[in-house]
């Protein structure tokens, strides 16, 4: 093609967007919204990149690579793990490498940390172990909102007191802000150097003094707290956020750079941490230097398999991996699919608001485009005309996007701070994927309609088209796309493959597949709704149930393209809600779950005071049984825990000892268990025999392959050698059963609940006191006055001894020093309280994930104003005719309004159903992918939340309908007659 030939196309691509700058307005405004979201949120990826894309120097410091020790994968029961440390000897052998030029340890402690004067701040050690989240004030509501979920690793991060830390160095770990760094060599100075933030936090300045006491579990040591002159103020490290939005759930794998450097940190001679621990120092982690010459790849290849089978294991970290790392970590990925979600959502709603955009000018300019093929212009030319009119459509709203983008970020910087990324701006990503959308989505959709353009022949100028049957190809595309939609339940539920290759399969195969069958369903719902729904709102009109029969199906392309733009919005909001609520099902309490838990810390009480606590005012003492509860490991492997852990699949389990009679029969049992397996009187039966049989959750035994009457061993803790093995007395339903054990049943995570006679569980596991309770109240009195009844007895039964001789780990005991009994303490946990909790936390988050989607079906709407005013501009002459024939002003737009309903509701049936699909297909890949995956999730359709956006859609629907039916109504039969007949 010749650049006078292009230049000509150019000219009638151009002369078509001025013939309808309506239409080009609309669309523009669509595809500028479009990329305005990715800009958006990609501009919080962009900014994440530009602050931790580079971390590597800066983590690792003055130093060419970190020893940081790591944790096993173990879960110890019943006690905190200790953090680890770098062995001496280790190091030794290490500075006795020919390459090694320096190895300096670095040695972290718990600390008290305040400036003198000031009320001290409670941290942790290094690693994060003992760091406590902020409390609320006394009395104040539960907070809520968007939850961080990350474990002990998280809450370092977020940690901003600094961590006492030793060090011999005598250059600085970290770049120098304000003045010097201390002599490690003169520690009678008491001297230190403190990170910038923390500085910033306590108010300190150079010259500045602050208190440390690293006993911050114990007594102060000698005469007070630590005394050390700040000398320094060294640039503050960073740390990795944590991911935004994990609906309650933490992370499926650990955070990025576990364990190293803190963040926040008061630097200090060796001797002087040393003098302020209360425990030995231990190598937190060490810093290594090689002599010139020497490659630390050469380093690691001799030293990174001996590191990794030390006990315990050590991590060489050099810029380079802590990079990768960074780019690999939870937080970045999480990040990185939102930008992705937010590109990919877009471009498909610029790609069916062009889509339409284009196919419409297509419809109304067929004998345009049959008269200059027999005038001049080839097919290759007719089609690029058509990509042109898309590709300028894509550039507006790239252009337009970036600059609103642009706008937005800067306007809510300064109104709403808290709701942009700190940094965020228009950066690389958010420039190349608002591109990709728009531009991406305009291509995508001039193909069809460039297609259809070139099949114009030159002879369709003269003779009008033949009409298509539609009605038959209807059916057919919706049994093809029944099908297409049945692959990924297929998928999900029922085809037998490995658990890592199906979320893949599922994501690549199953939910396009999904996609695609829905919209091939559409013209079969736009039909069936057109004609059972149609004739219904035309009486509720008064109108004509004829004027309806085929509003929509007239231009069968036009409405599935604006409803599968708008589907494409409504659609991932249903399916975000429903996923959201459907996974909260099996961990909210059931039907099944008694009233209240109470726990009694630390050592519970004797027998002797159980009766006393059954009667407290306000508890059905019948109905409130002691429990005799152990935390024990099972012999083998029963669930699988070793080949893929879930909440489901560990290696251990809580035994729960009680009264069977008591709490399995009568009329109205207090555990309202269904059985799976066995019968409520046979499993009552086989728990009073008195041998080692017990009740076993349903999921135990589907992840085990147990069932009733098989056995299972259990290791006693106080005889490893002597494993127990129980016999399963029946199979029951539990479900939400993690969330009420969370007052001191269980440690960690467990593969379920077993419930056991009473007397068996206490002489199995030498439970001679009593802490746990479950049961129901009365409803008469107050938590609080419960409580309060309950301290008091408590306190009466306390035993100190028995509460000073509770096991303590190793690493605890090195942090807080002389054991001190605690004193007796009472919590108590409702049911109804745990499903309040869930419900408010489930709400604010889910929401907050569902905002994308709405905004995306917002932007679509703009499209069914296009949609509209192109089916007034196809049906001039018709509405003309109306209008002649007495049709008032008001029928007609009536008529109108009544045409976007429809359209209205044709997207909440396409989106219920591809939304309820999509979230309960999301459900049942979770359980394979997730920590938290394992338990047989219900669908649950939240049609309380789904009519708020039903209802957001119909009221847009409604909005985009008005001025069109409001400025055709207002038009004179002559008119509509004259434009009908020119444009025939």
């Amino acid at each position: 093609m010749t650049r006078d030939e292009l230049k000509i196309v150019g000219k009638l691509a151009m002369a078509q967007a001025r013939r309808h700058p309506g239409r080009v307005l609309l669309t523009s405004l669509s595809t500028i919204a479009a990329a305005c979201i990715v800009v958006w949120v990609v501009s919080g990826y962009d900014a994440m990149v530009g602050e931790f894309g580079n971390l590597g120097e800066e983590y690792v410091g003055r130093y060419e690579m970190l020893l940081v020790p790591t944790r096993g994968d173990a879960q110890e029961l019943a006690e905190a793990r200790s953090a680890p440390r770098i062995q001496d000897a280790l190091l030794g052998e290490i500075r006795r490498d020919p390459a090694v030029a320096l190895v300096d340890p670095v040695f972290e402690t718990t600390a008290r940390v305040s400036k003198p004067g000031s009320s001290p701040a409670r941290t942790g050690p290094g690693d994060g172990l003992f760091e406590l989240p902020p409390q609320p004030a006394p009395g104040a509501p539960p907070a809520s909102g968007p939850i961080i979920m990350g474990g002990k690793s998280q809450m370092r991060n977020l940690a901003r007191s600094p961590i006492l830390v030793g060090t011999d160095s005598r250059e600085p770990l970290h770049r120098i802000v304000e003045g010097r760094w201390f002599d490690p060599a003169s520690p009678g100075l008491k001297e230190g150097a403190i990170t910038r933030d923390s500085a910033d936090q306590l108010g300190i300045k150079v010259g500045d003094e602050v208190s440390a006491n690293a006993g911050g579990f114990g007594p102060p040591r000698g005469s007070g707290p630590l005394k050390i002159k700040v000398v320094g103020i060294v640039e503050q490290p960073k740390r990795l956020p944590g991911p935004k939005f994990m609906v309650g759930l933490p992370p499926s794998r650990e955070g990025a750079l576990q364990g190293g450097p803190a963040s926040h940190a008061l630097y200090v001679p060796r001797e002087v941490a040393g003098g302020a621990a209360v425990a030995p120092l231990r190598v937190s982690y060490a810093g290594v230097v090689l002599k010139p010459g020497n490659k630390a790849d050469d380093f690691l290849a001799r030293w990174a398999i001996p590191l990794a089978k030390g006990e315990p294991s050590v991590q060489i970290r050099t810029p380079q991996s802590v990079d990768g790392e960074v780019d690999d970590s939870t937080t970045f990925e999480t990040v990185r699919a939102q930008a992705y979600s937010a590109m990919g959502i877009s471009l498909l709603a610029a790609l069916f608001i062009i889509f339409t955009t284009l196919s419409m000018g297509v419809d109304e300019r067929i004998r345009q485009f049959a008269m200059l093929r027999a005038v001049a212009l080839s097919r290759g030319q007719v089609a690029l005309m058509v990509v042109m009119e898309g590709v300028m459509l894509g550039l507006i709203g790239w252009a337009g996007g970036l600059l609103a983008g642009w706008g937005l970020i800067a306007a809510m910087a300064r109104l709403r701070p808290e709701s942009v990324s700190e940094g965020a701006t228009l950066g690389t990503w958010s420039v190349l994927l608002s591109g990709a959308c728009a531009l991406g989505g305009s291509l995508a959709a001039s193909v069809l309609p460039a297609w259809r353009a070139t099949r114009v022949a030159p002879l369709e100028a003269m003779v009008p088209r033949p009409a298509l049957a539609s009605g038959r190809l209807s059916a057919l595309l919706a049994v093809a796309g029944l099908l297409l939609i049945a692959v990924n339940p297929l998928v999900v539920f029922f085809i037998p493959m490995p658990d890592t290759a199906r979320y893949g399969i599922s994501a690549a195969v199953g939910c396009t597949a999904m996609a695609i069958g829905f919209m091939m369903l559409a013209p079969s719902i736009i039909a069936a709704t057109e004609r059972l729904l149609g004739p219904v709102l035309a009486r509720c009109l008064g109108l004509n149930g004829r004027l309806l029969a085929t509003q929509l199906s007239a231009n069968m392309g036009r409405t599935v393209g604006t409803t599968v733009a708008m589907t494409i919005g409504l659609g991932l909001f249903v399916a975000m809600q429903t996923w959201g609520y459907s996974m909260l099902a099996p961990f909210t309490p059931g039907d099944w779950s008694p009233d209240l838990v109470v726990s009694m810390a630390p050592a519970g009480v004797p027998e002797s005071q159980v009766d006393a606590i059954r009667h407290v005012p306000g508890l059905i003492p019948e109905r409130f049984l002691p429990l005799a509860v152990k935390q024990v490991k099972f012999e083998g492997d029963p669930t699988g825990f070793k080949v893929r852990s879930s909440s489901t699949r560990q290696d251990n389990c809580v035994m729960i000892g009680l009264d069977p009679e008591a709490a399995f029969g009568g009329d109205d049992p207090v555990f309202g268990f269904g059985y799976a397996e066995g019968t409520r009187a046979d499993a009552i039966a086989r728990l009073k025999r008195g041998d080692r049989t017990c009740l076993v959750p349903d999921h135990f035994a589907r992840e085990s392959g147990l069932h009733l009457g098989d056995r299972f061993k259990v290791i006693p803790p106080g005889d490893p050698a002597q494993p127990l093995e129980y016999e399963i007395a029946g199979v029951v339903s539990m479900p939400g059963w993690h969330w009420m054990t969370k007052v001191g049943f269980r440690r960690g995570r467990a593969a379920g609940l077993m419930f056991a006679p009473y007397e068996r569980i206490k002489s199995d596991f030498k439970v001679d006191r009593i802490s746990m309770f479950w049961g129901d109240t009365s409803g008469s009195r107050s938590e609080d006055r419960i409580k309060a009844d309950l301290e008091v007895i408590a306190k009466r039964g306390s035993d100190p001894k028995a509460a000073a001789a509770m096991p303590v780990p190793e690493g605890m005991r090195q942090l807080t020093g002389p054991r001190r009994a605690p004193a007796a303490s009472v919590t108590l946990r409702s049911a109804e309280s745990v499903r309040t909790q869930i419900r408010q936390r489930a709400d604010n988050i889910i929401w907050a994930l569902s905002e994308l989607p709405l905004i995306t079906l917002l932007v679509t709407s703009l499209g069914l104003v296009n949609t509209v005013l192109s089916s007034i501009r196809a049906r001039r002459w018709d509405m003309g005719v109306l209008r002649a024939l007495g049709v008032t002003r008001l029928g007609l737009f009536k008529l109108i309004v009544a045409e976007a309903f429809l359209i209205g509701v044709v997207v909440c049936v396409l989106s219920l159903g591809f939304g309820a699909m999509a979230g309960y297909c999301g459900t049942g890949v979770t359980r394979y992918i997730n920590i938290r995956g394992g338990q047989y999730t219900p669908l649950i359709i939240p049609w309380s939340k789904l009519s708020v956006g039903f209802a957001i859609t119909l009221g847009l629907c409604f909005l985009a309908s008005l001025w069109p039916a409001y400025r055709t109504g207002r038009a004179e039969p002559l008119k509509l007659l004259q434009a009908g007949r020119a444009a025939a």
